[in-house]
């Protein structure tokens, strides 16, 4: 027995040992990372991330429990200096970070590929069946007009180009101002009902996110895909947010057996989009085209013609077709959250509400119906209300920003990154870089708190006095990155902004709303499950008091 006990003892200080010497190790190489720079006027590829154990890697074990807290940690592999090779267990993958870093990375994209990414999305997020997705596997065509040298892809097959080109014309071409019209005309139609359905006195709300999240999907599902979508299944609407809220549970791929409860909603979301798709195949007709190429069952010419483009390609059917557009739909997530955190910060501090109001209603226009209608041109120009949304997506956008040169090697700078190497950018680092953001003159307003002034600048050269701010993000190119960068950053950023600046502009015109107790101070929701898909939910509800506004007032 005491033997065994002195074996044990042997054991566990051999252990101790073994432990004590690999963290030392680790350390040395550490310090060395963190010195190394590189050589001058040589290009070289970055070095590895330390780790202790070779095997695991640099295994984020602190990850699982709060991802934003990690992915913060001054000492780990997102927060180096220079590009870094990470490895953990069988991957490996490059860190860019810093603002010089992450605009050279946007110049190079242009040499990217973003088929690995799209298809692991399509295929752990929407179940896309492996016959479709097999088309993704066999495009080494590139992303440009021209199919990369050697390609044997016929053009029909091209899925990553020409999907991408539908989203440009539709989000960035002629498609843009017909959908833009459509969900004006939806948003203001809807926030007004609401408004007729709220007394003047104060009514409460369970949650202020959830009022403003339902209206704006509403209007925007509405002007994605006409009407029917949402009439022919009414719980589309819950089953659209329960499945993002179960998002990462598809993406770590968790068989369906371990989660019955999500994979059930993301099949009853499926099945609303495929009967909304067969009603408009059974009833459209070229003679129900409107004069912006629109028609009532398939709402945006968008769908009709993807119809069309994925039957020419090998692998997709009608339910094929439904998956990959469950996913366009689904992408408009980020602008409604993003609109409700807008919201919810403007009726926060009564300042900056009396702010926004002031320019708002500067702009405010009554129809012959009595409706509160806005110019969008004119919510573009106003600075404060620019600024709350750029700041709303500076602190609430936590998204991992991918890419992979193709068939060349990319270069940051002075730092070359293999080609078929990933490369990974968290937007999170970005915005919560203290050296790059303003911060106040005393460091009043640190990075992980609101405050629209890292946006807005006051006087200028010709006129050092002028007390009225003007809007700029040109100065923080590679900082604030919520919509990515290079020639493959969202194309719907422009949608995106005028949709956030509009609801926020309408909810400010019609209501008065007080947030309650705790939900004043709402955190956002940075588990696992929460972190890292785009714009945050909060981790709690936001209950509130809402009334119309005396428009007397206004």
């Amino acid at each position: 027995m005491f033997y065994d006990i002195l074996c044990g003892a042997n054991l566990g200080a051999f252990s101790l040992l073994v432990i004590a010497a690999l963290w030392c190790w680790y350390a040395a190489r550490y310090d060395s990372s963190k010195a190394h720079k590189k050589p001058s006027n040589a290009k070289c590829i970055p070095t590895t991330f330390p780790y202790v154990f070779p095997l695991l890697g640099s295994l984020p074990i602190a990850y699982l429990w709060n991802p934003r807290a990690f992915v913060l940690d001054p000492n780990n592999f997102f927060q180096s200096a220079h590009p870094v090779l990470v490895k953990i267990l069988t991957q490996e993958f490059y860190v860019i970070r810093g603002p010089e870093n992450v605009k050279a990375l946007f110049r190079g994209s242009w040499a990217c590929t973003s088929i690995p990414f799209v298809k692991f999305a399509l295929g752990y997020a929407f179940g896309l069946p492996a016959k479709a997705l097999s088309l993704y596997d066999k495009d080494n065509s590139g992303s440009g007009h021209v199919p990369h040298p050697g390609s044997s892809v016929e053009p029909r097959n091209r899925i990553d180009y020409r999907v991408y080109q539908s989203l440009i014309r539709f989000l960035e071409g002629k498609g843009l101002q017909p959908f833009w019209n459509r969900f004006s005309n939806n948003i203001t139609q809807q926030l007004h009902s609401f408004h007729d359905r709220v007394g003047s006195d104060w009514e409460y709300r369970a949650d202020l996110m959830k009022v403003v999240g339902d209206e704006a999907t509403v209007s925007i599902i509405n002007a994605l895909c006409g009407p029917h979508l949402l009439r022919l299944n009414p719980h589309f609407l819950q089953d659209f947010w329960d499945f993002d809220r179960n998002l990462q549970t598809y993406l770590q791929g968790f068989p369906w057996f371990l989660a019955p409860r999500a994979y059930a909603i993301r099949k009853r979301a499926l099945d609303a989009v495929k009967v909304w798709q067969q009603h408009a195949r059974d009833h459209y007709s070229d003679s129900v085209i409107g004069a912006d190429g629109d028609d009532p069952f398939w709402g945006s010419s968008f769908f009709r013609e993807r119809q069309e483009m994925f039957l020419e390609m090998d692998g997709f059917d009608y339910d094929a077709i439904a998956f990959e557009d469950f996913g366009a739909i689904w992408a408009a997530r980020n602008s409604v959250t993003a609109a409700s955190w807008t919201i919810f910060e403007i009726y926060r501090d009564t300042e900056l509400l009396a702010s926004v109001r002031t320019e708002v209603d500067a702009c405010a226009l009554k129809g012959e119906d009595g409706r509160i209608r806005f110019d969008i041109d004119q919510l573009l120009r106003l600075p404060v209300l620019q600024a709350v949304y750029a700041e709303t997506l500076r602190l609430r956008m936590h998204f991992y920003i991918i890419r992979m040169p193709d068939n060349v090697d990319l270069n940051i700078r002075d730092w070359v990154i293999p080609r078929r190497k990933v490369i990974v950018t968290p937007t999170t680092v970005a915005h919560m870089d203290s050296e790059a953001w303003s911060t106040g003159s005393n460091n009043e307003h640190p990075v992980d708190q609101f405050w629209i002034g890292r946006f807005l600048k006051y006087g200028s050269k010709s006129a050092p006095d002028n007390t009225s701010p003007t809007f700029s993000t040109k100065e923080l190119e590679g900082s604030w990155i919520p919509y990515g960068g290079g020639p493959r950053q969202c194309p719907g950023r422009h949608f995106a902004k005028r949709q956030i600046l509009l609801t926020a502009a309408l909810m400010v015109s019609l209501f008065d709303c007080e947030i309650l107790g705790d939900g004043r101070n709402v955190q956002e929701d940075f588990t696992l499950k929460g972190f890292g898909s785009g714009v945050s939910h909060p981790a709690g509800k936001v209950p509130m008091r809402i009334r119309r506004r005396d428009r007397n007032r206004m």
